[in-house]
């Protein structure tokens, strides 16, 4: 039977997954790692331009933020004019405009590199990263890649489908199926859990939240509600950390006396584009530090060097801090799964959850897992790690389609 991969194609991350002898498999690269940043860096070498994929160019992004693409993602089958794309441009370094060449107004972004006079669309940036995962697989499975099941946003479908469609036949491969990440999850759940059962998926990435009620029917699941955010992920909760630090550090230097003798009464709010990417990295570090600790120092030098070369940030952030500065985000994903819940009842007023999963790297905050205990009580299944949960039921759908396909049989219900 044909082997097909499981591919999360993620914000922050991307995974790969198949099944060997019955079991699901996560793909290692070269390095050990079961996730790809999912970060494509541009250079130049020799009057060419290069690229670098994955944890080599998320390196590059302090120095060179400009040429290092990130949360890309986000912005596949967009539109240039939609309002979410408006905001994301204050957020991204890299610039996002409209593509004249486009075929179609509700797909019409391009990613401008000036320092390399290069355009790309985002499936164009998608499919280097498409392209190391491919190779990635090949060389842990040792054969190669050919048909694939590629997850996407629950929320997020039809333009988002077009443009997966695109990117397989940029890279060679045949997409045999596409599958919503949570829908991903519960078949992960499902080859673990046989029986009846009724689960939530809470997802949570770098880039959406999407929160689906899925009940075990004959053949797969059957959703029966589904709810979602395109532009609340961990991205999001980076911004928040970011944001604070910048506020900070202005309160912090209100009348405070400078070489030569110069004083800002209202503080001095940090524009250096370079700080600013230093800062948006330690923000990172510190959020994911704070899962597993409870204070953590962010410091960053010379954030004013022009006033004052010997002024450094250093803050001390605690985890009730971070919960506090992030508590808006987490409401904003326990409304939208409650509204998922009462949706649900419309159609069984006698729903009642076996089992709650969470997915995505930003679902592994402490906070997150304490409100949602609060919310729904002992349910949560924690079995399958976040970062994996996709990726592997992806594969697992890949595995049904092929044996029906094999057998003659009706395609997988999904």
């Amino acid at each position: 039977m044909t082997r097909v991969f499981g591919i999360d194609f993620g914000t922050t991350n991307s995974s790969v997954a198949y099944l060997e002898q019955g079991k699901p498999r996560v793909v290692l690269d070269k390095e050990r790692y079961k996730l790809v940043p999912s970060v494509v860096y541009f250079y130049e070498k020799a009057d060419n331009v290069r690229v670098m994929v994955g944890r080599a160019a998320k390196s590059k992004y302090v120095e060179n933020p400009f040429c290092t693409i990130h949360s890309i993602k986000r912005f596949i089958g967009k539109s240039f004019d939609s309002e979410d794309v408006k905001v994301a441009q204050d957020k991204y370094y890299y610039i996002i405009d409209r593509d004249p060449q486009a075929k179609s107004h509700e797909m019409d972004i391009l990613v401008r590199i000036n320092e390399l006079d290069l355009g790309a669309t985002p499936v164009d940036i998608a499919a280097y990263i498409f392209r190391y995962l491919k190779q990635m697989a090949e060389n842990f499975s040792k054969e190669p890649m050919e048909d694939v099941v590629i997850t996407m946003p629950t929320s997020q479908k039809t333009r988002y489908s077009t443009a997966i469609k695109q990117l397989c036949e940029k890279i060679g491969v045949n997409l045999v199926g596409t599958l919503d990440e949570t829908m991903a999850s519960a078949y992960a759940f499902g080859y673990m859990n046989k029986g009846e059962h009724t689960i939530a998926v809470y997802d949570l990435g770098g880039g959406t939240f999407d929160f689906s009620v899925l009940r075990r029917v004959p053949g797969g699941y059957e959703e029966l509600a589904t709810l979602g955010d395109n532009w609340l992920g961990g991205d999001d909760f980076d911004h928040a950390v970011v944001q604070y630090l910048l506020k900070y550090f202005q309160i912090s230097t209100k009348n405070r006396s400078f070489p030569g003798g110069n004083r800002y009464k209202d503080g001095i709010l940090i524009t250096d584009k370079d700080v600013l990417r230093a800062i948006k990295t330690e923000a990172e570090k510190s959020k994911i530090a704070l899962s597993e600790t409870q204070q953590t120092l962010i410091h960053v030098s010379q954030v004013i060097k022009e006033i004052d070369p010997k002024s450094d940030m250093d803050v001390k952030l605690s985890r009730d801090l971070l919960e506090y500065l992030e508590s808006e985000l987490i409401e904003r994903t326990i409304t939208l799964a409650l509204d998922t819940i009462e949706n649900a009842r419309t159609l069984d007023p006698k729903v009642k959850l076996d089992a709650l999963l969470l997915v995505g790297g930003q679902a592994r905050m402490p906070k997150i897992k304490h409100r949602l205990q609060q919310v729904f009580g002992d349910i949560i299944y924690d079995q399958i790690l976040p970062e994996e949960g996709v990726a592997i039921g992806a594969a697992i759908y890949g595995h049904l389609l092929a044996a029906a396909k094999q057998k003659g049989g009706a395609a997988i219900g999904a």
